[in-house]
């Protein structure tokens, strides 16, 4: 397994809704779109092609940040870009756009498939709101219904995946993601990437090796949500690092 050197940045709050911005359900706080179609054919992501360089756009962040209203996407449909022949692909879940924006900075490096997911019933806009949900959901162990039609993964060799910490581990949504899909990215290297409220990436590696136990779980990036737009250097270089272990 490749080392893990994690780009997080401070600590702070019980309930960190990483991602998105903040660390539970500031990420929780996207609720997540309607399910887009599953088609092997290039699809748009509102008007973005998969050949576009996505767009970087201003999001609240830290612990109060609502949601858009519809998790990330209120005004259009959820990311869903995947083709027949790309050997990577970018999943990821955001709440308030902090997880997205970090998504779609690594999309407009390294292109390949993307797909954002959602969830059939979006966390409310509200941040504490989204916060009560989010704990209730994990202390009953009952975590949300994804509302997204997964393609076929055997194509891909690279999973970048995206999510936020909330109280110090995955977001619900990651969670129930790789519950449902994890033995499905067997033999693949997992690149995760996250967002947080101050308190880093929590155990959230380690959840992912106990979901995905068949893949190989490469050198993570996170980092506070309210850093990101004026460190997006640090997202290069997390990706050209990547890419020169993959030559060697």
């Amino acid at each position: 397994m490749i080392k893990r050197a994690i780009l997080s940045v401070g600590l702070a709050f019980s309930f960190i809704l990483v991602g998105c911005q903040n660390s539970e359900p500031s990420e929780t706080n996207e609720p997540s779109e309607t399910p887009s179609s599953s088609t092997n054919d290039k699809s748009e992501t509102g008007s973005e092609t998969q050949d576009s360089t996505l767009p970087i756009e201003d999001t609240e962040y830290g612990r109060g940040a609502e949601s858009d209203g519809e998790d990330t996407n209120a005004q259009e449909a959820p990311t869903r870009m995947i083709s027949d022949d790309a050997n990577s692909i970018i999943i990821y879940f955001s709440r308030s756009g902090n997880t997205q924006n970090l998504a779609r900075m690594i999309y407009n490096e390294v292109g390949g498939d993307m797909l954002e997911l959602t969830v059939t019933d979006p966390y409310p806009s509200d941040y504490r709101q989204a916060v009560e949900r989010a704990n209730e959901e994990r202390d009953n162990q009952e975590y949300p219904k994804i509302n997204t039609d997964i393609p076929d993964l055997s194509q891909y060799d690279t999973v970048y995946l995206g999510y936020q910490t909330w109280a110090m581990t995955l977001s619900n949504p990651m969670i129930s993601f790789l519950m449902g899909h994890g033995s499905n990215l067997s033999g693949k290297t997992i690149y995760p990437f996250s967002t947080n409220a101050g308190y880093g990436e929590g155990n959230t590696i380690e959840r992912i090796e106990e979901l995905a136990p068949d893949a190989s779980v490469a050198t993570s990036f996170s980092i506070q949500d309210e850093d990101l737009l004026d460190n997006q250097d640090q997202v290069t270089t997390w990706l050209n690092e990547h890419q020169s272990q993959r030559v060697n």
